[in-house]
């Protein structure tokens, strides 16, 4: 006698597949539009060879993303499973606070506003759709960190499969900036996106233990620079 075990082995199929379609580059949001400074660093000379470019992801990730981005997508997923409003707000706010630049504030305002439009289709909670109406009429800022990791736990994702997608996020923004600025080939690039995969988990760790109170602006002070700089240059590839 034979037993189907294919009903078991997809009990997390539906969040896994949240999952998926929210880290999907085919997601409208326009995430994978902007450099974080990249463009500006290369024109620069910054970027000589993949070691260097190495060194701007794992800066982006450990003095940027880990107790910002990283923090706030945590902390936003523990409110969202709590049914806390309130508190989803007040993480928006904090984390506007922490966006130090313009550039890096509307990316960040501007791609997580495009998932809230989206987010009430994806799911029916209705705290999430309290959410994503207090971004569409301006009473939060809507950073797609929040948005984001406010939507994966609506789906039934893990809190921390939602700050590792939105850590991953940030190593894909600028590898897939690094590819069409023709740094590494993009074959090249998704063998140095798994090599990050101890830094992700490292930042990932340090955001999920990473309080309100404790959350920090970026370090990494060579990129935002370099990202206020590519906001004034004229004949842009990326957004700013």
């Amino acid at each position: 006698m034979t037993h189907d075990t294919t009903s078991g082995a997809l009990a997390d199929g539906p969040a896994l597949l949240a999952l998926m379609q929210l880290s999907d580059t085919a997601l409208p949001i326009g995430r994978h539009a902007h450099a974080l400074g990249l463009e500006r660093l290369l024109r620069d000379g910054r970027v000589p060879d993949e070691r260097r470019l190495r060194q701007i992801v794992v800066s982006a990730l450990m003095q940027g993303g880990a107790r910002c981005d990283g923090a706030a997508a945590s902390l936003a997923h523990q409110a969202l499973t709590s049914g806390d409003e309130a508190r989803l707000l007040a993480i928006d706010a904090r984390l506007d606070c922490l966006k130090l630049t313009d550039a890096a504030q509307a990316a960040s305002r501007r791609c997580g506003r495009r998932l809230a439009v989206l987010a009430p289709s994806l799911s029916r909670d209705a705290v999430l759709a309290d959410y994503a109406g207090a971004i569409a009429t301006g009473r939060s800022p809507g950073h797609l960190a929040v948005i984001s990791a406010a939507t994966s736990a609506a789906c039934g994702v893990s809190r921390p499969a939602a700050v590792l997608m939105e850590l991953r996020g940030i190593a894909t923004m600028i590898l897939s900036a690094a590819v069409r600025l023709d740094i590494l080939p993009a074959a090249a690039s998704q063998a140095v996106l798994a090599g990050f995969a101890p830094e992700i988990l490292a930042a990932s760790r340090i955001a999920l233990a990473t309080a309100l109170d404790e959350m920090e602006c970026s370090a990494a002070a060579v990129i935002e620079t370099a990202a206020m700089r590519h906001a004034r240059d004229h004949g842009r590839l990326f957004a700013t």
